[in-house]
């Protein structure tokens, strides 16, 4: 039986803020990441190191290809992806599902899928509350994953 306590009620409310940030972490992360790809911010350290900079030091990342980077190599992966995917359909995140786990962390789990596009990537992220980071949330680790959908 769940009961209503005030500290019930105040852990639900503060639970729900920290998946507010996660979700808003996700969406912020793309939203910086799609110009950069497509070639339609600056070039500079500027427009993309605020990516770098909510990742943790530990942070690692399996690519689809089964690559695994480090939180170094996968700056240098951001760094040369600018541009190289101009022309490419926008991505949409679909699916996002936040749970909460214990350590201030969350799991994040969502689609990317392009507008006539049969693949879709399936991502799951590691991300936990960070305070150096610049949205309050830091990503720990990153699965990328590439699969069929069906097109309506």
């Amino acid at each position: 039986v769940l009961r209503r306590t005030p500290t019930a009620i105040n852990q639900v409310h503060a639970a729900t803020d920290k998946t507010t940030l996660v979700e808003a972490e996700v969406y912020r992360w793309y939203n910086l990441f799609f110009p950069w790809s497509r070639g339609m911010s600056s070039r500079s350290e500027g427009a993309i190191k605020p990516l770098y900079d909510a990742l943790a030091n530990e942070f690692r990342v399996v690519l689809t290809d089964g690559q695994i980077m480090s939180r170094a190599d996968y700056w240098e992966r951001l760094w040369g992806l600018y541009g190289k995917r101009a022309g490419s359909p926008e991505s949409h995140i679909t699916n996002l599902s936040i749970t909460a786990l214990p350590g201030d962390c969350f799991l994040a789990v969502f689609d990317l899928v392009k507008d006539g596009i049969t693949k879709k990537k399936v991502d799951s992220a590691l991300m936990r509350l960070d305070q150096t980071s610049p949205s309050g949330i830091s990503w720990v680790y990153v699965h990328e994953s590439e699969h069929e959908r069906a097109l309506a």
